[in-house]
């Protein structure tokens, strides 16, 4: 099962396939190896970094984070004059990041119209917490080359449930009363829960 980041990669790479203002030779989802001319433009969307911080107080039941993720969108042209390379990246960079933005089905709460029990009830994230340009002219090469990169960051949470191989059937509970002498007996009670 691919992880929640590779879930949000996904999605954006879905969104942005196939789009007439974004014209582009492929998807890649890893950076290397390095583009060749004959690849451009090119749309690289790659799982940049993640983050996972503790919900509630550290160890204190089971794990759960706050995760924030960054995913790394980079378009890369070429082939033409500095000044049209510069046009061409913003608008492309600022097509992307509203395209993606404005989609309610990427940015959305829960629907309320699928089950419970059913995955696309739920949001992909709960936030989208920070949105980073920017723009990269590379000194070396043959021709001139450029390349606008958004960042992305998106918030959501997971929980580590543990591993528990068999079912709780019975809760064995013993105790004394408080300031009871070393002669006084145990008070014992047993709990049997259902397991069906």
């Amino acid at each position: 099962m691919p992880s929640e980041a590779t879930k949000i990669r996904e999605a954006i790479i879905e969104r942005l396939t196939g789009q007439d203002w974004l014209p582009v030779n492929g998807f890649r989802r890893q950076v290397r190896p390095q583009l060749q001319e004959d690849e451009l433009p090119a749309l690289l969307v790659v799982i940049a970094d993640e983050l996972e911080t503790p919900e509630d107080e550290a160890n204190m039941g089971q794990p759960r984070f706050v995760n924030e993720v960054t995913i790394g969108i980079s378009y890369c042209i070429g082939f033409m004059p500095p000044e049209q390379l510069d046009e061409e990246l913003d608008k492309a960079t600022n097509g992307i990041r509203k395209w993606l933005l404005q989609d309610p089905t990427f940015v959305r709460g829960i629907d309320p119209s699928k089950a419970f029990d059913d995955p696309e009830r739920y949001p992909l994230f709960e936030a989208v917490t920070k949105v980073r340009r920017g723009r990269v002219f590379p000194q070396e090469g043959a021709s001139y080359f450029a390349e606008g990169r958004i960042e992305l960051t998106f918030v959501f949470r997971t929980s580590y449930d543990p591993d528990i191989d068999d079912v709780l059937e019975h809760v064995v509970i013993t105790a004394k009363p408080a300031g009871a002498g070393p002669g006084t007996p145990a008070i014992g009670l047993k709990i049997d829960i259902p397991t069906t």
